[in-house]
């Protein structure tokens, strides 16, 4: 997929933003029908959920929009290039989002390498000097997601 300008980077910035919520947001229903609410887990996916919550509304912020067609255009492109969450909650399960607090962790942590790295191409390929900048800048936004993530994990690690 190739992002043509800044607005498009941002759309699909929010799409990635909106399934790690979706994500998030079930996750945390189906360790709640588990009783597991009491956990570690269930406390850090929260702060998970705020922290995609707050990057959503930053990209909001910017977000002007773009014609009804061009944004399902880019939504089957996300999907269909797999850079929203593969497989969705049960792809996640399966790679320990719900096992415990580190392994929940280290799937975040691999998430926002993803992420990050997905936007750095979408920059290298944009014609679009804005759009590059755009998305070199939210690459680096998911940098520090990425940072904090790490050092929970080496404090669990210790």
């Amino acid at each position: 997929m190739k992002i043509q300008s800044a607005q498009e980077a941002l759309f699909v910035a929010c799409e990635m933003e909106r399934g790690a919520i979706q994500l998030y947001e079930r996750s945390l229903l189906l360790l709640g029908e588990m009783h597991r609410e009491k956990e570690p887990l269930y406390a850090q996916l929260s702060c998970m959920l705020a922290d995609e919550k707050q990057h959503l509304l930053q990209f909001r912020e910017l977000y002007t929009g773009l014609n009804t067609a061009m944004e399902q255009q880019l939504a089957l492109a996300a999907v269909a290039s797999s850079i929203l969450f593969e497989g969705g909650l049960m792809g996640a399960v399966r790679k320990g989002l719900l096992k415990d607090e580190r392994s929940m962790l280290a799937f975040a942590a691999d998430a926002e390498k993803t992420a990050a790295a997905t936007y750095r191409a979408f920059a290298e390929q944009s014609d679009a000097p804005r759009a590059s900048e755009m998305l070199s800048g939210i690459a680096l936004e998911e940098d520090k997601h990425l940072k904090v993530l790490q050092e929970h994990l080496a404090y669990l690690n210790v």
